[in-house]
């Protein structure tokens, strides 16, 4: 049987550390989706239904905290 890959959601504001953290994840053979819309983070993450969040506290709009907050709303994935 093949084995599903953990999924790690990363949300980065910053390209080159977000493409960083993706390319050394993907060599770990995680599957990596990275934030696109910072508005929806949540929305994404659920979509998503990450193993584990990475999560940058200081982002353009509101800040890691506030996504916290909401990821935390819909589920218990460690951040």
């Amino acid at each position: 049987a093949v084995e599903m890959a953990e999924r790690i959601f990363v949300v980065e504001d910053d390209p080159v550390i977000a493409a960083g953290l993706e390319r050394e994840l993907t060599k770990w053979h995680y599957q990596v989706k990275r934030a696109e819309n910072f508005e929806a983070i949540d929305q994404e993450c659920r979509s998503f239904d990450p193993h584990l969040v990475l999560l940058d506290l200081n982002l353009p709009s509101y800040d890691g905290y506030y996504w916290c907050q909401m990821i935390r709303k819909d589920s218990a994935v460690p951040i």
